[in-house]
């Protein structure tokens, strides 16, 4: 009786995390001083038997075995994850502070937001290929879309998934746009509200031969996390081309980071570059991405097996494989669909 007394007199602190929430230690969770410790409850429940729970107040056995399961889900997670914490959560809006900017082109800036100082050693553990959702914090000046409802936009970074205490967005400001122009006004320490992580499409080392990313503007930057996050894997033979539009050679976003990468893995990558018109001397491709083209850059072998995936502006996605159908990938259509792929052999981001 000394046990159970001991374990009822046990303060209990209600979990209110998700079942996707509680896989992960979160900044905006902070361990109250007054939660139970589980492992002391498992040894006490271990002494007095399973039948303690008849004699605990019900409210108390559920929030024990809601502690249970949420225990159970990050050994799960920890199992099954990269072992290291992720700062974002799937379900809840979390503030992350900007901690610098830096101009990129005439349009384009990055964006380095880190995380608050009890996860200054966490990463986003954000998947490839995967992304997060962007919102201004809430107040009488957030923007709203045409239904009064709070604009969110999906981005990219293009700082790895293993990258500790912050991440990184490029973020492409359209002067017509909901967003991008409040967070291009956006002063040092002042946060944007972050969700996440989205899965867009599992990667797997191996899975075909040989990729096929077709990219325009600002659609660049899944095929920038998805291409070296292959390349740095030393088991992965898989083979990469790239093709990137852009209106003009001041438009190409990463092209300093994406020729050093095509430089140092060659026998793996080939980037190529399309302008709409290109300046005296150019040497690349220009005009629209058509059929011809991408079957000049990337021709295929017979039975090789390849993938092809494709973002950028609706008018590109629609004539290179035709618009997604929401969020699903929608009928295959456009150039691809023309050169023989088939929809199993192309992805959408």
């Amino acid at each position: 009786m000394a046990a159970l007394r001991a374990l009822r007199a046990l303060p209990v602190t209600p979990v209110t995390l998700s079942s996707r929430q509680s896989v992960r230690s979160y900044a905006s969770a902070p361990q109250s001083s007054g939660a139970f410790s589980w492992p002391a409850i498992a040894a006490v429940a271990g002494v007095v038997g399973l039948g303690v729970y008849t004699f605990l107040p019900a409210d108390k056995v559920e929030k024990i075995e809601d502690k249970a399961k949420g225990v159970a889900a990050e050994v799960q997670a920890a199992k099954q994850g990269t072992g290291s914490w992720g700062a974002l959560i799937k379900d809840k809006w979390v503030p992350f502070e900007l901690a610098s900017v830096e101009p990129y082109n005439h349009n384009t800036k990055v964006y380095h937001f880190k995380f608050p100082e009890d996860s200054k050693d966490k990463v986003s553990g954000i998947p490839v290929a995967g992304a997060l959702l962007v919102k201004m914090p809430e107040g009488e000046n957030e923007v709203k879309d045409d239904k009064g409802k709070p604009v969110i936009r999906p981005y990219t970074p293009i700082s790895t998934s293993e990258q500790a205490g912050s991440l990184t967005l490029l973020i492409k400001e359209y002067k017509d746009g909901k967003l991008t122009p409040y967070i291009s006004s956006l002063q040092i320490g002042q946060p944007l509200l972050f969700k996440g992580p989205i899965v867009k499409y599992k990667y797997e080392p191996n899975t075909f031969e040989r990729g096929l990313c077709i990219a325009g503007g600002s659609g660049i930057t899944p095929m920038w996390q998805l291409i070296k996050h292959s390349l740095d894997q030393p088991e992965d033979k898989t083979k990469w081309t790239l093709i990137f539009s852009n209106v003009s050679e001041q438009d190409i976003l990463l092209r300093k980071e994406w020729d050093e990468l095509a430089s140092k893995h060659s026998d793996r990558l080939k980037v190529n570059y399309v302008l709409d018109k290109g300046p005296r001397g150019w040497k690349g491709e220009t005009g629209f991405v058509t059929a011809p083209i991408i079957s000049k850059l990337f021709p295929r072998q017979e039975g090789e097996k390849v993938k092809a995936f494709v973002c950028g502006p609706p008018p590109q996605v629609n004539s290179v494989s035709g618009g997604k159908d929401g969020p699903r990938q929608g009928e295959l259509k456009g150039a691809l669909k023309e050169l023989g792929y088939t929809e199993e052999e192309v992805f959408k981001f």
